[in-house]
């Protein structure tokens, strides 16, 4: 599986769009626990989606935006396969040796 980075534009925020988000978020929960998509971001100005999305091909990319609640307001701008994807791991998931006093 490979890694890639999809830059999405993202319509206007109707009334509709509003409605799907509860739902948008739920697909993206489920994506990051199957692990098919890594972390997303979300421009200040709520124009620019970035995702980082493990799949097959950029076909496969597509098939997981295409079934997304808001897919219809997400315009794919670009998809670029990674070479090299790093993220901090937070302490508390980092598993360390008890400490002993002897």
């Amino acid at each position: 599986m490979k890694s890639y980075m999809v830059t999405v534009a993202l319509g206007d925020f109707t009334e509709d769009f509003l409605s799907r988000i509860p739902l948008q978020r739920v697909q993206m929960s489920v994506l990051m626990q199957s692990n098919r998509l890594v972390t997303y971001a979300l421009s200040m100005d709520r124009q620019t989606l970035w995702m980082i999305i493990n799949a097959e091909n950029e076909r496969e990319i597509e098939s997981i935006v295409t079934a997304m609640p808001l897919h219809k307001y997400m315009h794919i701008e670009e998809i670029r396969e990674l070479m090299v994807h790093e993220r901090a791991v937070p302490r508390q998931s980092i598993p360390l040796p008890a400490f002993s006093l002897n």
